[in-house]
């Protein structure tokens, strides 16, 4: 008798206990809006690669991507026969999307008055530095390629 009662019980507690184990659908939809909401869209797990950039480890692949962007618009831009009224020393932010594609493009900015007066063709300039960047591969998200907007400085001296 002790030990019916004893798989009685066992056997109740066991089926009661079984809905706790489940996952229901409403708690699935809920865990998973949980973790969109922790995931932070805004950063790649790795940057977008040149083709220089693709043997570094990954410490410095971002250091790489920025080095090599930076080397060309500089290499491109003193290239360039840029004649100025007046100094110039200012920053403009050049927002390039790199797309999930492979695509680079320039995307729509202001540039300071001051700056348009002395250099009215620097957007003009500014997309043929980014037309003849090498091949880019796309960032990447958690294996994924993913569309990725990099706001860059440059740097304007001119005396």
């Amino acid at each position: 008798m002790k030990n019916s009662i004893w798989y009685i019980s066992l056997l109740v507690f066991t089926f009661s206990s079984c809905n706790y184990f489940v996952l229901k659908k409403d708690k699935k939809e809920e865990l998973v809006k949980e973790k969109l909401d922790k995931f932070n869209w805004d950063e790649v797990e790795q940057p977008p690669l040149f083709v220089p950039c693709e043997n570094s480890i990954e410490e410095e692949l971002e250091l790489c991507f920025q080095n090599t962007i930076t080397k060309h618009f500089h290499q491109f831009l003193s290239d360039q026969p840029i004649k100025v009224k007046k100094r110039i020393n200012d920053t403009v932010w050049i927002p390039v999307l790199i797309t999930k594609n492979s695509q680079i493009l320039l995307k729509d900015f202001e540039i300071p008055d001051r700056i348009e007066s002395e250099i009215p063709n620097l957007k003009d300039l500014l997309e043929t530095a980014i037309n003849s960047l090498p091949k880019v591969a796309p960032a990447h998200k958690r294996g994924t390629p993913v569309t990725a907007l990099y706001k860059l400085p440059l740097v304007i001296r001119i005396d």
